[in-house]
């Protein structure tokens, strides 16, 4: 099973480096004398060999001998003959893991030569700069809230017109909710408190509304799965900017990010240039 795996792999690397054009027949003029066996004029080189022969001799405590070499050799052949019978069966395009495998292989070598360069603090201070505002920390918001838990609907209408009628009358909010309201767990604590940290006390469906919100707004009842809730925004504060030394890993990744975006977008505009790519008419607008 394990050799079964190994030569599976052998060849689906195969597959890839031949996609990528790394068999380029390996510029056969100046290494004839490297070359130890050719299937179907394709060639194994001697240094093929070699790679092999170190792995296994990693895993061996006795020198290898000339039959092991033989066998690794046969190996090598084996391999190059699936590859190939895996090549005329167009495997690249009839399956989905040699498939995908290429594709990323792809990618990652696309991505590869895009970050084969140093990006200095210089580079990374003047992207920081000209977007602040995506590093911005998150919005932070003042909240309070009067829940009104389920009863009968006659009860419930009534409890929310009264409290409805009392805040538009401009009472105030937690006198309303001491007089109307139910209590809840847990409490919402009276401070400045970002998306992920109001989930810990809203359901999603309260959050949302909440970031709605404008400063000293309050909402009409918004139902949930356990009752009523009025959300009353009291106030809120933007994100102040970070020194960057605060912030050096998170700019870096973001560049990188957009760097390997535009690296990539670049390259599939090249190759759709380069090859004829036809859409059905119903597409070609």
């Amino acid at each position: 099973m394990k050799k079964s795996i190994f030569l599976f792999s052998g060849i689906t690397a195969g597959l890839i480096f031949i996609f990528l054009g790394i068999f380029d027949n390996q510029k056969l003029d100046k290494t004839q004398s490297n070359i130890i066996a050719l299937v179907n004029d394709h060639p194994i080189l001697q240094s093929d060999l070699d790679l092999a022969l170190s792995a296994l001799a990693m895993n061996k405590e006795n020198s290898i001998t000339p039959e092991q070499v033989r066998l690794v050799l046969d190996r090598l052949i084996d391999e190059q003959l699936l590859l190939q019978r895996g090549v005329e069966l167009n495997l690249p395009q009839n399956s989905n893991p040699v498939r995908k495998m290429i594709i990323n292989s792809m990618i990652d070598s696309i991505l590869s030569e895009n970050n084969d360069f140093q990006i200095t603090d210089e580079v990374l201070i003047e992207f920081y700069n000209e977007n602040i505002a995506f590093f911005l920390p998150p919005k932070e918001l003042r909240l309070k809230k009067i829940f009104v838990k389920f009863d009968n609907t006659a009860k419930d209408d009534t409890r929310l017109d009264s409290i409805r009628e009392m805040l538009i009358n401009g009472e105030d909010f937690d006198e309303v909710s001491l007089k109307e309201g139910d209590k809840f767990l847990p409490e919402i604590p009276d401070t400045y408190l970002p998306e992920r940290k109001l989930l810990d006390y809203l359901d999603p469906v309260l959050v949302k509304n909440a970031f709605n919100l404008k400063d000293g707004q309050i909402t009409s009842e918004i139902e949930t799965s356990d009752g009523y809730n009025f959300l009353y925004l009291v106030d809120s504060k933007k994100g102040e900017p970070l020194p960057f030394s605060d912030m050096n890993e998170k700019v870096k990744a973001e560049y990188i990010r957009r760097s390997d975006e535009n690296a990539l977008t670049n390259y599939l505009e090249w190759l759709r240039q380069r090859y004829n790519v036809i859409y059905d008419e119903k597409f070609d607008e």
